[in-house]
């Protein structure tokens, strides 16, 4: 069965779901979204989608649709995603899910009253060199997890109203980028018991850069950094008690990693990343009758939406 798809929203991540949905075989979107009806139609004519839409509405009560990527920026995902269940369509929402743990609560709330699928874009979750690697470490084949290093820094643009610096857009690099390496140590080696976090803030009032030491009672730690203003090494590295892997930057979205051991370099090659991955697993999960996946639960959005949310609160005390 081919799931037709609609997406809320015409910027740089709508048009990669665009180009990277078409990877899919059972998938098809046939409708865009947009406030502006020519991006709509200007994207609509780039990747061959036959319906425009100018108003969330108009798309939620599009017949042809049967699930929506929402892919506007953070402070709409709420409304948007709401919006859509409360039609009866499925949602895949980019990353992060919302903007604070009541948005994630009441979003995933909507998700049980009308029965319809919500999930998290967290793309890097579906990634084939992660979820190697997630699958390889809880064999136990390298060991316990002693440490995690992680980093996702970069130079934004010198610009105060830019998406990434505005409050009103959902500005502030935790939210943004800082989500990848929280993810990553929360996946790998789960929940930390105890943390501390040094976070800048910028001129604008959003934070620009975060530190980030987690702890666990087995004494695993994590090491975790993410910014806008710098850039960084963006790489990771996973210590485990008999081996070291190491991916490369983007870390996020590497299709290589080294491991050393005992034994020498192995060097794990993967399939490319793309947001077609988590299309694929949206689909599954669609069809199956369920509304949440097991791979990216809502449990799991809500955890670090809520951690997230205590970083900030307790750093601009």
């Amino acid at each position: 069965m081919t799931i037709r798809w609609g997406i809320m929203s015409t910027g740089r991540i709508a048009g990669d779901f665009a180009r990277d949905i078409a990877a899919v075989p059972d998938a098809s979107v046939v409708a865009v979204g947009s406030r502006s009806a020519e991006a709509a139609a200007a994207f609509a004519s780039k990747y061959g989608i036959p319906a425009t839409h100018t108003t969330g509405e108009s798309l939620a009560g599009d017949s042809s649709v049967d699930a929506v990527y929402v892919a506007g920026i953070h402070p709409v995902h709420r409304d948007h995603a709401i919006l859509m269940m409360e039609a009866g369509k499925h949602v895949l929402v980019e990353k992060p899910l919302a903007m604070n743990p009541a948005e994630v609560a009441e979003m995933t709330s909507v998700s049980r009253r009308t029965g319809r699928f919500l999930m998290e874009a967290m793309w890097m979750r579906f990634n084939p060199l992660h979820v190697e690697l997630k699958r390889r470490i809880d064999a136990g084949e390298f060991g316990r997890i002693t440490s995690i290093e992680a980093d996702f820094s970069f130079a934004g643009p010198n610009d105060a109203s830019h998406r990434l610096f505005d409050p009103a857009k959902g500005g502030g690099s935790l939210l943004d980028v800082g989500v990848y390496p929280i993810t990553l140590a929360w996946w790998f080696a789960g929940a930390p018991d105890e943390w501390r976090a040094d976070v800048e803030f910028g001129p604008t009032g959003v934070d620009v850069g975060a530190t980030l030491e987690l702890a666990r009672r087995d004494g695993s730690r994590a090491v975790l950094q993410c910014g806008t203003q710098r850039e960084g090494s963006r790489t990771a590295t996973i210590t485990c008690e008999h081996a070291t892997i190491r991916i490369p930057p983007p870390a996020h979205s590497s299709p290589v990693a080294d491991i050393t051991t005992s034994r020498g370099v192995e060097t794990v090659r993967c399939a490319p990343p793309g947001l077609h991955h988590q299309v694929v697993e949206a689909q599954r999960c669609i069809t199956a009758g369920l509304i949440e996946s097991p791979r990216m639960t809502h449990a799991d959005s809500l955890a670090i939406a809520t951690f997230i949310d205590d970083v900030l609160v307790s750093s601009r005390r």
